[in-house]
């Protein structure tokens, strides 16, 4: 049996801790790698609890995402100054605060009790996603808030004061609700769960350009319910196009990055694959940016391919969100992609590595 084993460089965890491996390759210390694993599992029995995750998460998901991403849609319209952005600027302020109101909602009825909330404002911790994305959803529900109430004033009782005052709390919106409309990628992303796990890089902005796409399909039902400018209409469409190509395109990375690791299979096959695959990429993705894309190219928008566009863009993007977080449940109930995954240099499965000692592993039976 050859001793010859793989020397490693220390790696980062999804915490951002670096961890080595010592020369018998079974805890902290520089050495070299363990030996190669070979699908052996403890009697097939899972390695991870799955955790609580369910329908409030992945609607928190959703409607954070929505609202973040539509306060900086806000702020930038805002900046730019056309009179033809005052109706997308004053509905995508409305928009957040809608969804400030419903967000810690969802987020409190998850944790059960409704302090444990309170107690996680007692600290920041900036080494925590969930404290982070405490602090970020307090900031941001405020100055939302102060920014839906400048503007109210303004539309409705005239007061220029009013507009100021949503101006200057739109920028601070702006700035939380760009990590609003990210951090639930990176909390998602820093757990041991493999599917999740497996792209520290790719979820954030997946999680970030999603919600854009998904404000900017609110945003086209409330312009065409409320008549908006044709201008305002089209940009909103020239900016949906180039959002749903950049989805496209972390989603092709996200899913090349799933399969190098082995952990993509709870979104490769069985319904969930299915939901995933009709749902998120399909439905959310391919069938508006189609439709979009054939307005632009000719010309002539249709009213109600526009809101078939956009009510299509918001049922995927959701069931994007459900997919993955119930498919990280799946993910966690599969011993051999945890061991798998948790191999340095993906150093796994190779059939012609020296297979370890009996005592080195359980193998079922």
């Amino acid at each position: 049996m050859s001793d010859e084993r793989q020397a490693i460089p220390p790696q980062r965890t999804p915490y951002g801790r670096r961890k080595e491996l010592r020369e018998d390759g079974r805890g902290p210390g520089r050495g070299k790698s363990p030996w190669p694993y070979h699908d052996e599992t403890y009697y097939n029995r899972p390695a991870l609890k799955s955790g609580h995750w369910g329908g409030l998460i992945g609607s928190y998901y959703f409607v954070g995402g929505v609202a973040g991403a539509a306060q900086l849609i806000a702020t930038i319209a805002d900046a730019a100054g056309a009179s033809q952005n005052r109706a997308v600027v004053r509905a995508s302020r409305y928009l957040a605060f809608a969804g400030v109101l419903v967000s810690p909602v969802l987020l409190i009825a998850d944790l059960h009790t409704p302090r444990r909330f309170y107690n996680m404002l007692r600290i920041v911790r900036p080494t925590s996603p969930m404290s982070i994305g405490s602090w970020t959803l307090t900031v941001f529900g405020t100055s939302s808030g102060l920014a839906a109430v400048g503007e109210a004033l303004d539309q409705f009782a005239g007061l220029p004061a009013g507009r100021a005052v949503a101006r200057w709390a739109g920028v601070p919106a702006a700035l939380a609700g760009a990590v609003m409309a990210t951090y639930t990628g990176v909390l998602t992303s820093a757990t041991s769960v493999p599917l999740w796990a497996a792209v520290p890089r790719g979820l954030p902005p997946l999680f970030g350009v999603s919600a854009a796409t998904s404000a900017c399909a609110a945003l086209h039902l409330v312009a065409e319910a409320t008549g908006a400018a044709p201008e305002a209409a089209q940009r909103l469409e020239r900016l949906t196009i180039g959002l749903g190509a950049a989805q496209l395109v972390l989603l092709a990375g996200v899913e090349r990055a799933w399969r190098r690791r082995g952990v993509g299979e709870p979104l490769a096959s069985g319904r969930l694959g299915r939901l995933y695959r009709g749902g998120a990429v399909g439905l959310g993705t391919l069938a508006p940016l189609a439709i979009q894309v054939v307005q632009q190219a000719t010309g002539r928008r249709s009213r109600g391919a526009t809101i078939l566009a956009a009510a299509a863009s918001l049922a995927g993007i959701y069931i994007e969100k459900a997919a993955l977080v119930f498919a990280g449940h799946e993910s966690a109930q599969r011993p051999k992609d945890y061991f798998r995954f948790t191999q340095p240099n993906g150093a796994a499965g190779d059939a012609d590595s020296t297979r370890p000692p009996a005592q080195a592993g359980g193998q079922a039976r």
